[in-house]
């Protein structure tokens, strides 16, 4: 059994249970666990107060702005939230609600938001020094903590308004609980277990996954011993904490769907993502052009209207691709596992290349996955699954794993498995030492040859991801953090240089027109506007704005109304292009022709659910031209539903 940190006495050494001289004050595990935290703590301090001049710092987008977005909500309802199922699971939206409140929304809140991920994140590599010392011993502890502290993706995933730096935190205090319920079984201690799962659950549901196999290895242990019955009320104790902080979420859905969601509305879609003909196993479906393809054509073919309904509609798609292609599937599945431990970063927000060029705290901050990856893979064949406490750490990093790969990869969601990585990694370094010492040249030998295997496993790119995606269109998020902010002209300039690094992304040459619309240059937004669709002739939010941009300048709208035409044809339930063909049809006089779209556009408004995200811009929109074609003497005729 190990022993408490509460005990300053070391434990006895995993590989030949001797016990190390008597404590001294760097030897002591107090004076340890604060060196570790403090070096994490100085580099996050220092990088905070270098991202403050980033546009992204005060102006998330994409996943960070959904997050920040609902969090003011939350603040306005005193935490009931609208009349919308959640897009994202909702703790640590809940997190910066509690932020918001303390410190309001503006720029103070957003750079606490960040200090206190920062600070959350310098006291998980002090937990990882905790489970090190735990499992291994105070020497493979310490080694596991400081390579955690300079751990430069740590720090950059730490510093992101993102649930990366909440997820770490608690997947690591999940992993110290169930590690203390094990040694000390009790039913206060098996609860807690089970209510830091449930916390874990909400902010990332796919490791809801450690539940079951946590049972699992209980009732295999138990069984070993003849237990089985104890067993039986500590996994009857841990699903009750775990089920606590999910069941408020689960009901709330209930409410406003009238169907089980039990926890967010992007399950199924995030499945299907991962698991479909076309998939590369590690890109998330962007914002534009791809995200207008994946939901209204999907409505259009299978009628899947309102949060629960197009979550079982991906779901069901996901399950008909492992039913109908299962080797294709299977071939995608072991790609997501070899991309899972590859040494690049896989962004699908900001990238962490993009920071570490402009952040010379990253720069310096020396350790990445490259090191961390091999070293861990080490630690684990070295034999740090021998002890039923390191077979709980391997058993949560296969966890980890399979729960990302069942989706996409991306090197944020690996996180949570860093602590226990950095643990074996540890382990690895003690064991390679202690070779070295006893002159045990052989095993030294053999140590050092797998260890170079792992090394070019871990830092070899098979399927040329770096080279793919290795720009991730951070000029274009650059531009929509600049748009956020009001600053049109750099917005600009960050959306052109993204045209030239991908001359085929349809969604920069959007939002570059778009910009040059609001910077007051109509002819260029023409032209780039007609590119954007010229690439991608469904995008009818570029044929919208290009209506506009002919509207607002009194230009002939015979192109303008044939783009939108053919791109809400391609679109058939984009309401706000509906809505602008109703325009252009007013403003040409043909009014038969606006009565029709009109009515059309209400239609298919009505077939929405009431807590669909998109519903309030669309019924923006259509108001709008719903008064200008009153106004020409055009009233929509009733849909067949009225």
């Amino acid at each position: 059994m190990a022993t408490s940190p509460n005990d300053s006495s070391d434990r006895p050494d995993p590989v030949d249970g001797a016990r190390p001289p008597a404590t001294t004050l760097f030897g002591d595990w107090r004076f340890q666990l604060g060196v570790v935290i403090s070096l994490a703590l100085l580099s996050r301090v220092s990088y905070l107060f270098q991202i403050r001049e980033w546009s992204f710092f005060y102006y998330p987008v994409l996943d960070s702005r959904t997050q920040y977005k609902w969090a003011t909500i939350l603040v306005e309802t005193w935490g009931l939230g609208n009349s919308e199922v959640t897009a994202k699971a909702p703790f640590y939206s809940y997190f910066l609600a509690f932020n918001h409140w303390l410190f309001g929304e503006k720029s103070l809140g957003v750079f606490s938001a960040r200090a206190i991920q920062l600070a959350l994140g310098a006291v998980t590599c002090g937990m990882t020094y905790l489970l090190g010392r735990r499992v291994f011993g105070q020497t493979a502890g310490f080694l596991a903590g400081i390579m955690a502290a300079l751990y430069s993706p740590w720090v950059f995933r730490d510093g992101q308004l993102l649930d990366t730096a909440l997820a770490t935190f608690l997947a690591t205090a999940f992993l110290l609980a169930l590690l203390a319920a094990h040694d000390s079984p009790s039913t206060g201690r098996w609860l807690g277990t089970g209510l830091l799962l449930g916390l874990l659950g909400i902010t990332r549901p796919n490791l809801l996954l450690l539940g079951p196999v946590t049972a699992g290895a209980l009732l295999l242990w138990a069984w070993r011993k003849q237990e089985t019955r104890l067993a039986g009320r500590a996994i009857g104790i841990l699903a009750l904490g775990a089920v606590l902080p999910i069941l408020p979420i689960t009901g709330r859905n209930y409410l406003i769907t009238g169907g089980f969601l039990p926890i967010s509305a992007t399950g199924g879609i995030n499945l299907h993502t991962g698991n479909n003909p076309d998939s590369d196993g590690y890109s998330p479906i962007p914002s534009g052009i791809a995200w207008e393809r994946t939901w209204y054509q999907a409505e259009a073919a299978a009628g899947a209207y309102g949060s629960r309904a197009q979550d079982a509609h991906w779901r069901s798609l996901a399950f008909k691709f492992w039913r109908e292609q299962p080797l294709r599937a299977l071939t995608l599945l072991v790609k997501k596992v070899y991309l899972y431990w590859n040494a690049y970063e896989i962004p699908n927000n900001m990238s962490y290349e993009w920071a570490r060029e402009r952040s010379s705290v990253l720069r310096l901050v020396p350790l990445t996955f490259a090191v961390v990856g091999p070293l861990g893979l080490l630690g684990i064949a070295l034999g740090g699954w021998r002890s039923r406490q390191a077979w709980v750490l391997v058993l949560f990093v296969a966890t980890n794993m399979i729960a990302v790969a069942i989706f996409f990869i991306c090197g944020r969601y690996r996180m949570p498995a860093v602590p226990a990585l950095c643990a074996f990694a540890g382990f690895a370094l003690v064991t390679l030492a202690r070779l070295c010492s006893a002159k045990r040249w052989a095993g030294l030998l053999l140590g050092l040859t797998a260890l170079a295997v792992f090394a070019v496993f871990v830092n070899s790119d098979a399927y040329g991801v770096r080279r793919v995606r290795g720009a991730n269109r951070d000029g274009y998020y650059l531009g929509q953090s600049y748009v956020l902010g009001g600053d049109y002209h750099s917005a600009k300039e960050a959306f052109r240089l993204a045209t030239r690094a991908d001359p085929r992304d349809a969604d920069a040459y959007a939002l570059l027109g778009w910009t040059e619309m609001l910077t007051g240059e109509p002819e260029a937004a023409a032209e780039d506007i007609k590119q954007s669709l010229e690439i991608a002739p469904d995008f009818s939010t570029s044929a919208m704005r290009l209506a506009q941009l002919h509207l607002d300048q009194g230009w002939p709208l015979d192109e303008p109304e044939r783009l939108l035409r053919r791109a809400v044809d391609l679109q058939p339930r984009h309401v706000s292009g509906l809505a602008a063909l109703v325009r252009v049809h007013v403003r040409q006089g043909k009014l038969s022709e606006a009565e029709e779209e009109l009515a059309r556009a209400h239609e298919v408004l009505a077939a929405w659910g009431r807590a669909d995200t998109r519903r309030r811009q669309a019924e923006h929109d259509l108001a709008r031209a719903s008064a200008e074609a009153l106004a020409a003497g055009v009233t929509r005729r009733p849909t067949p539903t009225q």
